[in-house]
């Protein structure tokens, strides 16, 4: 049965920007809630009180004023802010601290939320960047349209146009959620109108007027070459370098702002190519920006371009090891999460070569840091354990070592002065820990902390809905345990039921992001209805998961089609099974189709099963008596297996046997005898291990009168095919095949093959 198998939370730390400023005596500050846009106007922040903020080499300040202000004395021009904490509430940004600052005549802001508000904007955040997506996707969809019908296209372009179309929609999802926590972080109090504005547009879908602002200023290319020729002037210019520099890096973060917003619009806009060009434009502003050249690594390799992504995540990784020698002080920590970042990239690559070096550096800097500041660096700690489990667990590692990794990262997180604040997390390892317990067969100890996880969702969703999915998941992962084992069906059955009404609820409000949960939910109960014998309501469930894996494999087809094409394939079965030909050869057909599709992808992935389903559609055909559709599909299943012998024979030789021995088959059931005999000798020919061409061989010679060949045939494998042969002429005799003048012999047969 399909599990949905939640992964180990991976708390990844966002790359630090640091920049330069001034010295001065007292800075000031605030901590606050988020600024954000409602109804096109910008709702400040409110101040919170009773924080505490934590200064490097001073007493910790508390805030005490209702407006969230605060305010200590600097005696250098760098200061090191190591926590903010207040309970219930954690910072909007996880890099805010610890971070060094440069002292500025601007305040500090420190941003704080609670994790259900954090959890809210996100998801507001995504389903609006989804809704947008969806409707340029209909757009683009309609102009197609419109082009095909006034002819201005042939079919042929459309087809590639649309299936062009899906596969950029598919490939920016992660890109939704990574722009959504971007959206889901921005303090607007902090940002200028103009910017403002433009993220405002991005996020309502208003495309347009978001480019048409972006481009207001100026063709960019211009502004770049004015940016250069600026340097340029500045180099010839030393007198007045320390200024033209200072307007240099302001002009350059403006230009960086500009093209990270052209890159959010392009994205927005299912124009990969263009948002390419801008987000690589932005990084060849400054090669030592850190977060820059790792931005432009992330997304290049979202769309496959692995050597070019590596390219920027080695500038990344080689500005944050400068910065660290130049001051390890002030920018280990940096160093530190950028491996813990890149190795999470390799991970998600499958380069786990790669990845371990990486997190091993990254997990011995957090804890040397750790031993000076505990508090601050403990979680970094267990967040690069609890990423080392997910790769160690993936790669197939002793069970032993991965559970030693949870066990340390929930003890690390549940020992912080803010423990609640990691709740989720401790929840999610919890899940996991069962699951790799499930594995290795602890079934008691699977069911404990499945039973942990599940009472810390209870709690933490009770007052907002932001861990429904969560509380969702392990429901769905405890119900397989039970049904696992077999003991508990009854119990395993409700589990997966209060799971399907969440997962209903969740889609209807955001189907792109549920359903796929929603239709895994729904084969799961159907595969748990067909073992307790509930047959109608096994296929009502597993009709329903099918109908939305029709619906998700327009948006994403690389996903969803594979799973599409095997629960077709697989319902398929069952209405054989059942002998309902007509429904099962509906949607044997549709599943064809579908893996026509996917083999047109990957020949060498989804061609054999291209071969495989032909045989079993013309086996329904042939049962419906459709002799030239199924003679047709069996002749195409033996060109297939013909092709793939020529590349690997000795794993598809037998296949093309078997081919000859369906088309012999075929052929008497047709009563063409001698087209019989010649398959038959053509698949015993490459493999006369296939014995049920044998027995169609022997029919074929008996029913064209070669009695005693036939007769030889029927004495050397009696034994062996003896249910075969009587079965075949049970099926020959109620088809009227069997010819008069063979009859007698028939007769005689079948009296030696029972005796």
């Amino acid at each position: 049965m399909s599990e949905i198998r939640k992964r180990i939370l991976i708390l990844s730390a966002l790359l630090v920007a640091v920049a330069c400023g001034a010295i001065a005596q007292t800075q000031t500050g605030y901590v606050k809630t988020r600024g954000r846009i409602v109804n096109g106007k910008t709702v400040p922040g409110q101040g919170l009180t009773g924080a505490t903020v934590q200064i490097k080499g001073r007493a910790a300040v508390l805030v005490k004023n209702n407006n969230g202000s605060f305010s200590f004395p600097v005696n250098t021009n760098q200061f090191v802010i190591q926590s903010v904490k207040k309970n219930g509430y954690q910072l909007v940004d996880a890099d805010a601290a610890p971070k060094t600052y440069i002292y500025s005549t601007a305040p500090v802001y420190l941003v704080m939320e609670t994790q259900s508000k954090l959890m809210e904007d996100k998801l507001a955040a995504e389903r609006q960047l989804r809704r947008t997506l969806n409707k340029r996707l209909q757009q683009r969809e309609d102009e197609l349209e419109k082009l095909r019908e006034q002819n201005r296209i042939t079919q042929d372009e459309y087809n590639k146009t649309l299936q062009q179309l899906y596969d950029q929609q598919e490939s920016n999802e992660t890109l939704v959620r990574e722009m959504a926590e971007y959206y889901a972080k921005i303090d607007y109090d902090q940002i200028d109108e103009f910017n403002a504005q433009v993220s405002e547009y991005i996020l309502a879908g208003d495309l347009a007027k978001a480019d048409s602002l972006l481009r207001s200023k100026g063709d960019i290319d211009e502004r770049i070459k004015k940016l250069n020729e600026h340097h340029e002037a500045n180099v010839q210019a030393r007198q007045t370098l320390e200024k033209s520099e200072q307007a240099e890096q302001f002009s350059r973060n403006d230009l960086a702002q500009d093209c990270f917003s052209f890159f959010r619009r392009f994205v927005l806009d299912n124009e990969p190519d263009s948002a390419m060009c801008y987000i690589e434009k932005r990084a060849a502003l400054d090669s030592t920006n850190c977060q820059w050249q790792a931005d432009a690594g992330s997304f290049l390799q979202k769309r496959g371009l692995t050597q070019r992504a590596r390219q920027y995540y080695d500038l990344a990784l080689k500005a944050a090891r400068k910065m660290a020698v130049d001051n390890p002080e002030s920018y280990e920590p940096l160093l530190a999460k950028t491996l813990n970042n890149i190795a999470l990239l390799y991970t998600e690559t499958a380069d786990d070569d790669a990845a371990e070096p990486l997190f091993n550096e990254s997990l011995s800097l957090f804890k040397r840091l750790s031993l000076t500041d505990a508090d601050t660096y403990n979680p970094y700690v267990a967040s690069t354990l609890n990423n080392m489990a997910v790769l160690y667990s993936r790669s197939g590692h002793d069970a032993k070592r991965v559970e030693k990794l949870l066990k340390e990262t929930i003890d690390i997180y549940m020992s912080q002065d803010n423990a609640e604040a990691y709740s989720p997390a401790v929840a999610s390892i919890w899940n996991n820990l069962a699951l790799l317990y499930d594995e290795t067969d602890r079934f008691e100890d699977s069911e404990q902390m499945y039973i942990k996880a599940l009472e810390m969702y209870q709690q933490l969703g009770e007052n907002t809905s932001a861990y429904d999915a969560d509380y969702a998941a392990t429901l769905n992962n405890l119900s397989a345990l039970y049904f696992k084992n077999g003991n508990r069906l009854f119990d395993s059955h409700q589990l997966l039921g209060e799971a399907l009404d969440i997962y209903r609820r969740l889609a209807a409000d955001d189907a792109q992001q549920y359903a796929p949960l929603l239709a895994v939910a729904l084969n799961n109960l159907s595969v748990q209805d067909f073992a307790m014998n509930h047959k109608e309501e096994g296929e009502k469930a597993f009709l329903e998961s099918l109908d939305i894996y029709r619906g998700m494999v327009k948006n994403s087809p690389r996903s969803y089609l594979p799973i599409l094409a095997k629960g077709l394939y697989d319902q398929a079965i069952r209405y054989y099974q059942g002998d309902d030909m007509e429904k099962s050869e509906a949607l044997f057909q549709e599943s064809l189709g579908a893996y026509r599709t996917l083999s047109s992808m990957s020949k060498e992935k989804y061609l054999p099963e291209v071969a495989k389903l032909l045989r079993n559609l013309a086996t329904v055909c042939d049962k419906r008596e459709q002799w030239d559709e199924a003679g047709k599909l069996y002749q195409e299943e033996l060109s297939i297996n013909q092709t793939l012998a020529g590349s690997l024979p000795s794993n598809y030789t037998s296949h093309v046997a078997r081919s000859y021995g369906n088309l012999s088959n075929h052929a008497i059931l047709t009563r063409d005898f001698d087209k019989a005999i010649e398959y038959a000798q053509k698949g015993l020919a490459l493999d006369d291990s296939r014995l049920f061409i044998q027995a169609n061989l022997a029919a074929a010679l008996l029913f064209k009168g070669e009695q005693e060949q036939a007769m030889a045939i029927y004495k050397k494998y009696k034994k062996e095919l003896k249910d075969t042969f009587l079965d075949d002429f049970r099926q020959f005799e109620a088809l009227g095949i069997i010819p008069e003048e063979a009859q007698p012999a028939v007769k005689t047969i079948k009296q030696f093959i029972n005796q």
